[in-house]
């Protein structure tokens, strides 16, 4: 989602708070210019993603990390999207193909805190048939 437009830094957490990072974007989710992506695919549409995408370097963990969550793989096993070891929260995917989203986080703006997901422009994604 990387693009032109202010800068926004935002707080999010899985729900029991063991998972938390802080998250830049650019442009703020309230930019016209601004979307999340909506995906049919069997796992976003089952844990309800709406993901951002990021450069790694503009996502910080500050507790939780890597040593927090868990990870799971499926299909060809191209991505690995990742939970909350202790409340299952849906937090994020990765690419683990070189070349395929390489250095690019998919963030689920969900645990974002204080954004109303009902005002988002969504774009939606047929991951379903991919």
């Amino acid at each position: 989602m990387a693009g032109t437009g202010e800068s926004k830094k935002y707080t999010a957490s899985c729900h029991c708070s063991l998972i938390q990072y802080t998250v830049t974007l650019s442009p703020a989710l309230d930019s016209p210019a601004a979307w999340v992506v909506e995906c049919n695919c069997s796992i976003c549409a089952r844990n309800g993603y709406l993901n951002v995408y990021v450069q790694n370097e503009c996502v910080e963990f500050e507790t939780g990390g890597e040593g927090g969550m868990e990870q799971y793989s499926f299909a060809r096993h191209r991505v690995r999207h990742y939970f909350c070891s202790r409340c299952g929260s849906s937090i994020m995917a990765e690419s683990v193909e070189p070349g395929f989203y390489e250095g690019v986080k998919a963030l689920n703006v969900r645990m974002f805190h204080d954004v109303d997901t009902r005002t988002l422009q969504r774009r939606h994604v047929d991951g379903k048939s991919l």
